[in-house]
């Protein structure tokens, strides 16, 4: 590994702890993780969804996302049931409360997400966008 790429390596690694950390610290504001949050926002974007299919879109192992569904069905804001057509496939679903939680903190999410990157054009951002896809590509 050459100096460049030992220095991009550090760069990509400082760069994501430094955003989680910021966004971590938005979600505990609204008494979640970031693995909560990810699987509220998408079944407030994607509607029921089956757990192994959150798991892949949030980056969790089965294991986490049977953690993680467990406590938000504790909150109340999830529920879990079993497909009707394969009864080994269990589907999450929002609440009624969840749906209302969700619909109400994710607009301040995209507001802190909007201050979070507000120094950054969206030139730059698009740039920035296509740059770690080619990355990630290479990366596979």
């Amino acid at each position: 590994m050459d100096n460049m790429n030992l220095k991009l390596v550090i760069a990509i690694t400082r760069t994501y702890d430094s955003l989680l950390c910021e966004v971590e610290k938005n979600f505990k504001e609204f008494g979640l993780n970031i693995s909560e949050f990810g699987v509220l926002e998408m079944l407030y974007h994607k509607g029921d969804q089956p757990v192994q299919k959150v798991a892949e879109k949030i980056l969790v192992t089965s294991g986490t996302i049977t953690y993680v569904i467990n406590k938000l069905e504790k909150k109340e804001l999830v529920v879990r049931r079993k497909c009707t057509k394969d009864k080994r496939v269990y589907y999450v679903s929002l609440t009624e409360k969840g749906r209302g939680f969700i619909a109400h903190i994710f607009p301040k999410h995209k507001s802190f997400l909007d201050n979070l990157f507000k120094d950054l054009s969206d030139d730059s951002k698009k740039q920035l966008i296509e740059n770690l896809i080619k990355l990630r590509k290479v990366l596979k």
